[in-house]
């Protein structure tokens, strides 16, 4: 693909107008003009709309469609240019669920910053399920999903386990350690947080799934500080009320009917290639305390 095209072809896109492109690019107008033309000859298509009086520039549908290719180009384009002028470079890019980021693996985060300063790391919050095509399309090279699914190419193993208990603030009449029945909570004071389809399903067995909590969440990130009334509880994984403990007054109760257990499974792509298998080998002493 004619690289100094697409360069310029984003010039135009970010500024707005070929005069504006052409002072970013340090090139003359005309320039401008005849790259993107040559840029068009080469796709076969027409990519920016020209209309004479007019300043501000319009992508046609083939150029809007076009974009998000061009935006790739120029990522893996400056990438190449960095291999060549430093050589390989060992990077990892993970993906976990927002609770697992901010409660469970900002520590490991932390770790490898600190006594890995060669190893770069690219770190994504995404939902579950999205994580298997991102593996499988390399995309992201270790992930840390709630969902455990067939997917191919994508290796799936079990990375640890943890109960789940009730948390709510102290007070009410409560008592920390407390076995509590599940009926005698009220399902109107629930903050409700979908872990996973077996805990939905367990959910489902106890509370009436049409008589949905005041509050559903789709992360724990928020869980803690929406917690405010001592009525107020949250079925969470344990590692979650450690948290909620060591930053204020906070009850666990273990449940009579007890859920599942909250499952993390750590997703890697079956044939990785050479230098993220030479990451992973660094990555993966890091991971061992939390499996």
């Amino acid at each position: 693909m004619y690289g100094h095209g697409v360069e310029t072809y984003l010039a135009i896109v970010r500024t707005g107008s070929l005069s504006k492109a052409a002072a970013q690019l340090n090139i003359a107008q005309t320039t401008v003009s005849k790259r993107i033309k040559a840029l068009e000859d080469e796709m076969g298509m027409l990519l920016i709309e020209r209309n004479k009086g007019v300043r501000e520039m319009h992508l046609t549908p083939a150029g809007e469609a076009f974009l998000k290719l061009a935006e790739q180009w120029s990522l893996l384009s400056r990438e190449a240019n960095i291999l060549k002028s430093q050589g390989p470079t060992l990077s990892l890019v993970i993906a976990a669920v927002d609770s697992l980021n901010v409660f469970v693996l900002a520590q490991l985060y932390k770790a490898l910053h600190l006594k890995q300063p060669s190893l770069k790391i690219e770190i994504r919050t995404l939902h579950s399920d999205e994580m298997y095509t991102e593996v499988e399309n390399r995309q992201v090279d270790v992930a840390f999903t709630l969902r455990k699914r067939l997917h191919s190419n994508v290796n799936v193993q079990q990375f640890f386990s943890t109960p789940m208990v009730v948390l709510s603030i102290a007070g009410g009449g409560h008592v920390d350690g407390a076995l509590v029945r599940p009926q005698d909570l009220d399902p109107q004071q629930e903050l409700f947080i979908p872990w996973s389809s077996a805990f939905e399903h367990w959910h489902d067995q106890l509370w009436d799934p049409l008589a949905p909590s005041r509050i559903k969440l789709d992360t724990g990130h928020l869980l803690i500080s929406l917690l405010q009334e001592p009525a107020q509880w949250a079925i969470v994984p344990l590692w979650i009320a450690g948290e909620a403990r060591r930053r204020g007054e906070y009850l666990v109760r273990e449940l009579t009917d007890n859920p599942p257990d909250y499952i993390c499974y750590k997703l890697t792509h079956m044939q990785p290639t050479t230098f993220t298998e030479q990451a992973l080998r660094i990555f993966e002493p890091y991971c061992a305390p939390l499996g």
